[in-house]
């Protein structure tokens, strides 16, 4: 392999935002969030439709926006997941510019309770958020990541908890467990879906009192996450467009062009031999059966005769696959499995006539072969 056919030069193959607004109930996400992609819809130079999907009734209130902005805005109210993944496909089949999304918490609240309800439980445990959250990063994250297009989204505020450590005494002994205290805040959302965006910002009301009794809201943007680096960790108060603007020309004056994809598909994780697993399921099985079937036979009899009988029909039927057959049963649970299956196979058409798995010959033996037959029964026979 040649580097040159490996590999490609350093380039973004597109300029598309992909951005979280995060913070608690009047911390002015939703107004911050429609601003901002407002602006990067005039300045990546966008002239489909943008859509808004809102289920927090808020985009009444961005009508005058994005009309003063010229912006042929569509709307579409749902909290339903299948219904954002239709709109990110309208992104990417190209029939709007911009998706905007507020909030995508009330989605992820929804997709949980159907979750509980399709599964008839009332809460989740530890092994409910194995399947739910690799499920979630397959049907959203990823796709979210993927998408051909701008995409803007809001989410709920909460608070990140971190636990105590545990006070023990000299000998190792826990004398008081430590609490849980709150140690940061963080979307309501799956796991680490609020920063696959290349941009995430957290907002918050702050009110101070002055001297003179008058109280004073603000908003603050606290900047989480800015792949950019230009504007990671900055506060800006009451933000607008022009605040963010530094991270949307970063992506502007970044040479574009063709990059190198996946070339092998090849997986290298390990795995379980599931197949030679199946084979010795089915060997064991295939063991059960013959020890039954002789039983079936000769009967359960310990005596010399009955023991005597099981033996020679197990080395009769063993003489395909070890020399001479054998009449030990600790022999024949050492085969291999394509052995084990040939034993059955040489038992079933001793004792029925035909193959294991097969129908019947036409004409099946009357007497059983390993039932020895009276003398005056083969006279008469004869």
């Amino acid at each position: 392999m040649k580097l040159e056919d490996f590999a490609t030069e350093m380039a973004a193959e597109n300029r598309f935002v992909k951005a979280a607004f995060a913070g608690f109930a009047g911390g002015g996400k939703s107004r911050t969030a429609s601003e901002f992609a407002i602006g990067v819809y005039h300045d990546l130079g966008y002239t489909r439709p943008a859509l808004v999907v809102d289920n927090e009734e808020g985009s009444r209130f961005l009508i005058p926006q994005f009309a003063r902005a010229k912006i042929d805005t569509k709307l579409k109210k749902t909290t339903s997941l299948a219904d954002v993944l239709t709109a990110i496909d309208l992104l990417n089949d190209k029939q709007i510019d911009l998706l905007f999304i507020d909030s995508m918490t009330k989605v992820w609240y929804r997709y949980i309770r159907e979750y509980l309800g399709a599964n008839r439980k009332t809460f989740m445990q530890l092994d409910d958020w194995g399947k739910v959250l690799p499920k979630w990063q397959e049907t959203f994250s990823d796709v979210f990541v993927a998408a051909q297009g701008s995409i803007i989204f809001t989410g709920r505020g909460g608070f990140k908890y971190e636990k105590e450590e545990d006070a023990k005494d000299d000998n190792g002994r826990i004398v008081k467990k430590g609490s849980y205290v709150q140690s940061g805040v963080k979307m309501k959302m799956s796991g680490e879906t609020p920063f696959e965006p290349d941009l995430n910002v957290w907002m918050e009301q702050e009110q101070d009192i002055t001297a003179d009794g008058t109280l004073k809201v603000w908003r603050d943007a606290q900047i989480m996450k800015d792949r950019s680096g230009i504007i990671d960790g900055k506060v800006f108060r009451n933000p607008t467009y022009e605040d963010f603007r530094p991270f949307v020309r970063y992506l502007l004056d970044v040479p574009t062009g063709a990059v190198a994809g996946e070339t092998s598909g090849r997986s290298l994780a390990p795995t379980e031999n599931y197949e030679g697993y199946d084979r010795r399921k089915k060997a064991e099985v295939a063991l059960d059966e013959i020890k039954e079937e002789i039983v079936k036979h000769h009967g359960h009899g310990m005596d010399a005769s009955t023991k005597g009988a099981k033996a020679e029909t197990l080395e009769r039927i063993t003489k395909p696959v070890f020399s001479g057959g054998t009449r030990s049963w600790a022999r024949v649970e050492s085969f291999k499995p394509e052995d084990v299956f040939t034993v059955r196979n040489e038992l079933w058409k001793l004792t029925r006539g035909h193959a294991y798995g097969q129908a019947p010959a036409p004409e099946t033996p009357a007497n059983d072969p390993l039932v020895p037959v009276p003398a005056d029964q083969k006279d008469a026979a004869a």
